[in-house]
């Protein structure tokens, strides 16, 4: 039988002998032989010994004997894209912080010789993809079930989400009109305080229907954390202000 550990960290395992990680939606088995990592995952809800009762369908990865393995978060590898419970509108000149959770990927890491290599990624949840945008100009999304809250989430399941902090800004002269909107976590830093992960934020500045978003991204952490402690960088690291479509404005879906 596997031993059965929580959330992230060192997965430490005999040879022959393996660990059970359940984070989220996933269960994900490690079994460690001479000079591999075995692992093996299910979006099943059961319990990670009736899942892996017969043989797994594990994935090899050769290493070097002895090889640590870590399991570590990190933020999806794509935008996200929220849609509100409500369609929200900014007025003119007006702006507005909101939060949202994103699951978050579980990243396996081989350390050898002080070098850090990523084995694999996994979701922390199965997610849908979606098409952002027109066909010449838009972006391959995940599609997410996250409200879009005036105050910070509280999940339940702490160690499989990281909180987001978006403040946007309307410059236009007409209302900001929108049922869906698509975050950049990719640029984002990932922190952990008291338990829990958090992003960077990212301030989005509306100039008009016919415009692209201003993106920019703090290089700090919240300022609500605690003592935060930086435990991934971003996937691509940006050294200005991007430009990128961010909403699915009323008009656009409807025709008015």
């Amino acid at each position: 039988m596997a031993s059965t550990t929580d959330y992230w960290g060192p997965i430490a395992a005999d040879v022959g002998a393996a660990v059970d990680r359940r984070i989220g939606g996933i269960s994900v088995r490690a079994r460690r032989e001479a000079d591999e990592w075995l692992l093996a995952h299910s979006y099943d809800s059961a319990e990670p010994d009736d899942l892996f009762a017969d043989d797994p369908a594990w994935t090899r990865y050769v290493t070097v004997a002895g090889d640590p393995l870590t399991l570590e978060p990190a933020l999806p590898d794509r935008p996200v894209l929220i849609r509100p419970r409500s369609p929200i509108v900014i007025l003119p000149g007006r702006w507005g912080r909101f939060y949202f959770s994103v699951p978050l990927w579980l990243r396996f890491v081989s350390e050898s010789e002080g070098k850090q290599v990523t084995m694999t990624e996994l979701p922390s949840q199965s997610l849908s993809s979606t098409w952002f945008g027109d066909m010449q100009t838009g972006e391959l999304c995940y599609a997410i079930d996250s409200r879009l809250l005036r105050s910070a989430p509280d999940e339940d399941d702490d160690e499989a989400f990281a909180r987001c902090e978006v403040e946007i800004r309307n410059s236009s002269p007409d209302k900001l009109q929108f049922e869906r909107i698509s975050v950049h976590v990719q640029y984002m830093n990932l922190y952990s305080s008291n338990g829990r992960f958090w992003s960077n934020k990212v301030e989005v500045l509306f100039k008009g229907a016919d415009q692209v978003s201003q993106l920019s991204y703090r290089p700090d952490p919240p300022e609500q954390l605690t003592r935060p402690t930086k435990v991934c960088e971003p996937r691509e690291v940006l050294d200005r202000n991007i430009f990128k479509r961010s909403f699915n404005l009323i008009r656009e879906i409807t025709g008015i």
